[in-house]
């Protein structure tokens, strides 16, 4: 069976680091791709997480912003979680399409995933 694509924005393999706070505690992350909807993240723990969780995510970049937990994937000895950003402020919004933008600038041929 087919999956339909559901993201709009164009994704970009990019390496971000930051941390998200979840339950209360802060959690080292590391993207491994990035949209301005959400992006596929590692988190440094060996704690697992549920789809539907919501986290609040920072970014190195200066991103802000809520986010929930979509999907949890489990293979290559590390788990990886699709995140979908929830809510952030103008400010975070403008950082991550300024930062997207330069990024797709300076890579031959962008380095998008469609």
């Amino acid at each position: 069976m087919h999956t339909q694509e559901r993201r709009i924005a164009k994704r970009f393999l990019l390496e971000l680091s930051g941390y998200a706070i979840i339950n209360g505690s802060n959690v080292d992350l590391k993207t491994r791709d990035i949209s301005q909807g959400g992006a596929l993240v590692e988190f440094v723990t060996h704690v697992s997480f549920r789809k539907g969780m919501k986290v609040l995510v920072r970014l190195g970049i200066g991103f802000m912003g809520r986010a929930v937990i979509c999907r949890r994937d489990a293979s290559n000895n590390s788990v990886l979680y699709s995140i979908q950003f929830d809510r952030f402020d103008a400010h975070s919004d403008l950082m991550l399409i300024a930062y997207l933008i330069k990024y797709e600038r300076h890579q031959p041929g962008g380095k998008v995933i469609q």
